[in-house]
C-alpha cells in the first residue's frame, strides 16, 4: 500500500486552533472529510490501519442509552455483515463545551465516541463513515479501515439550516437525497417550502394537480430526518409569494386553475388581501395541518418576503404597516399556541430608501419597516444577504443583522451562493449572539453550485474553514453523494451524481 499517511502535516487557521494531519507533505488533503472537526489529529502511519469490520468493537460513552442502539442500528444498516460490534462503556474522552459535542478516537484496540446526547453521537458516525475506506487489495468489499485518529469537536452555530424549494419539477427521489446529505453534512434543520406542492386535506385547491407533497410523503421525510437528526420545518407563504411559483414564470398554483378564491388574494394574486378574515381562517387552516404532518416542529416559516403595496380597495382604508404587522403578529401568536415559533424573511423590515441599507438586501417601505420595532420578538428574523452585484463579495460586518439583534431579534443569517461571505457571516453571528445560519437553495438543488452551498455553508455554520476540492473531481462530496444513494437503494441514473444528465437530453440525437 502506499503511504497516505507518513509524517505530520499542520493546517492553521487564524482563531481556531490547528488540524495535525500525520500525512504525505505532498498530499495534506488525503483524508477527506467534512465539515472538518477541529481539532483533529491523524496520527498513524497508513501502512498500519486500524480494522473497521466484524471484529471491531466501538465503545460508546454517552447517557442516553439510546445512543448506542442508535449507531448498532445504522452500522448495520451501512457495512451489513461487516458492522461493527457497539457497546456502551467509559470511553476516557475529553468533550468541548455543548450538547451536540463529540470526541472519537480510533486505535488498535478498537473505536471510540463520546458524547452528551445522542446528536453528538450521530456527528461521530458521519465522521467516521467518511473516514471508513473498504480494505483495500479485494475485488469486492471485505471490511472497512481507519486511520488512527483522534478528535474532539462541537459546532459553532446551534442552528445550522438548508431551505429546499419544492417545485413541480422536483422529483420527491431529489428532496429526499437534499435532506439526507443535509445530515451526513451536519445540518441540524432543513426548511421545506412548498411551491405549490403540498396536498392539504383542508384546502384541496392550495396547490397544484398531482402536488407530490402528500401527507404520508411528508411524514415519511419528517421522520427520516428524526432519524438522522435533522429537523424538517415547514414553510408558508403568508404575505407576499401568495402565488406559491417563481415570479418570473407569471404562474399562480391557485388562481390559475381557480379562479373563484380570487377574494382571498390582492387583485393580481401576488399578496394574500390581509383585510379578508378568510385569509387568516384558510392560512391558519394550513399551518395546523402542516405543524401535524411535520410532526409538531419548534419552528415555522411564514415567508413574508418580497411583498407588494396594496391595491385592493379595502386594504387600502388601512395604514399599510399597521395592517402589515396585524396580520403578522397574529399568526406569529396562532402558530405559539400550537407549539411553533414563527421565522420570517428580513426584508420587508428595511426601507430600500433608507441609506443605512446601501448595498443589502431591502424591498420594504418607510410603513412596511415599521414592523422592526412592533413585531413581537419572539419572531425570528431570517436575514438574506445574497450581494447581488457581486455574488461573491465577502464583507466582514453585517449590520442588518446588528440591526435586527439591536431592536431585540433572533437572527439567522442566509449567504445563498455568497460563497466567499459565508465563513465571515457566521463567524460574525457567533459574535453578536445570532440564533444561527440558513443556507438556501431555491432553484439549484442540482449542479455545482448546489455542491459549493452545502459543502461551504456546513463548514460555515460548523465553524470551520471548507476543505478545498481536489483539482480535478470533488471526491470528497461524490463519496457523501453515493453513501446517501446506498441508503436510498438508489438504482435510477437520474438519482446519481450533482447533475441528472451527463449530457443535455436530446443533444447526442440532435449533434450526431
Amino acid at each position: 500500500m502506499n503511504k497516505i499517511l507518513s509524517s505530520a502535516v499542520v493546517l492553521c487557521f487564524a482563531g481556531l486552533g490547528s488540524v495535525a494531519f500525520a500525512g504525505n507533505e505532498a498530499n495534506p488533503d488525503a483524508i477527506e472529510l467534512a465539515p472538518l472537526p477541529m481539532p483533529v489529529e491523524f496520527k498513524s502511519d497508513m501502512d498500519k490501519p486500524v480494522a473497521f469490520d466484524s471484529a471491531t468493537t466501538v465503545t460508546v460513552d454517552c447517557p442516553d442509552a439510546a445512543a448506542a442502539d442508535w449507531l448498532s442500528a445504522h452500522f448495520a444498516e451501512w457495512y451489513g455483515k461487516d458492522a461493527p460490534k457497539v457497546v456502551r462503556g467509559s470511553a476516557g474522552l475529553t468533550l468541548k463545551d455543548g450538547e451536540e459535542a463529540y470526541a472519537a478516537s480510533s486505535e488498535a484496540g478498537g473505536v471510540k465516541v463520546s458524547a452528551r446526547t445522542l446528536a453528538g453521537v450521530r456527528w461521530a458516525a458521519y465522521s467516521i463513515r467518511q473516514l471508513a475506506i473498504a480494505k483495500r487489495g479485494t475485488f469486492k468489499t471485505e471490511g472497512r479501515i481507519l486511520p488512527a485518529f483522534s478528535m474532539s469537536d462541537a459546532p459553532m452555530l446551534p442552528f445550522r439550516c438548508v431551505h429546499l424549494c419544492w417545485f413541480p419539477e422536483i422529483r420527491k427521489e431529489q428532496i429526499e437525497r437534499a435532506i439526507r446529505l443535509a445530515a451526513l453534512l451536519k445540518f441540524n434543520y432543513v426548511i421545506l417550502e412548498s411551491w405549490g406542492m403540498y396536498k392539504s386535506e383542508r384546502h384541496p385547491w392550495w396547490s397544484w394537480p398531482d402536488a407530490k407533497m402528500t401527507k404520508d410523503e411528508v411524514r415519511r421525510l419528517a421522520a427520516i430526518g428524526r432519524d438522522l437528526g435533522v429537523t424538517l420545518i415547514p414553510q408558508i407563504p403568508a404575505y407576499g409569494h401568495a402565488a406559491a411559483a417563481r415570479a418570473c414564470t407569471q404562474k399562480h398554483s391557485v388562481l390559475d386553475l381557480h379562479p373563484e378564491y380570487e377574494p382571498l388574494y390582492e387583485p393580481g394574486g401576488w399578496n394574500w388581501c390581509l383585510t379578508n378574515p378568510e385569509t387568516q381562517r384558510v392560512l391558519r387552516d394550513l399551518i395546523v395541518e402542516m405543524l401535524e404532518d411535520f410532526g409538531h416542529p419548534p419552528y415555522i416559516h411564514l415567508g413574508c418576503d418580497e411583498a407588494q403595496p396594496p391595491t385592493c380597495p379595502e386594504c387600502r382604508k388601512r395604514p399599510y404597516g399597521e395592517l402589515v404587522c396585524e396580520h403578522i403578529t397574529n399568526l406569529a401568536a396562532f402558530t405559539k399556541q400550537h407549539g411553533a415559533r414563527a421565522m420570517i424573511w428580513h426584508d420587508m423590515m428595511l426601507d430600500r430608501d433608507d441609506p443605512r441599507w446601501e448595498g443589502f438586501v431591502k424591498c420594504g417601505s418607510k410603513l412596511t419597516a415599521t414592523l422592526a420595532d412592533n413585531l413581537p420578538k419572539d419572531v425570528i428574523v431570517c436575514d438574506w444577504q445574497y450581494s447581488y452585484k457581486n455574488m461573491k463579495e465577502a464583507r466582514k460586518d453585517w449590520p442588518t443583522i446588528a440591526h435586527f439583534r439591536e431592536k431585540g431579534f433572533d437572527v439567522v443569517g442566509c449567504p445563498w451562493m455568497n460563497f466567499n461571505a459565508m465563513k465571515p457571516m457566521a463567524d460574525f453571528l457567533a459574535k453578536v449572539g445570532g440564533f444561527g445560519m440558513i443556507e438556501t437553495t431555491w432553484h439549484h438543488l442540482r449542479g455545482k453550485d448546489w455542491v459549493n452551498m452545502y459543502r461551504r455553508a456546513s463548514s460555515a455554520a460548523w465553524g470551520t474553514p471548507a476543505r478545498g476540492a481536489t483539482p480535478h473531481c470533488d471526491t470528497e462530496f461524490a463519496t457523501l453523494l453515493r453513501m446517501v444513494g446506498h441508503d436510498m437503494k438508489t438504482t435510477d441514473y437520474l438519482d446519481t451524481g450533482h447533475l441528472n444528465y451527463q449530457v443535455p437530453p436530446g443533444w447526442w440525437v440532435d449533434n450526431n
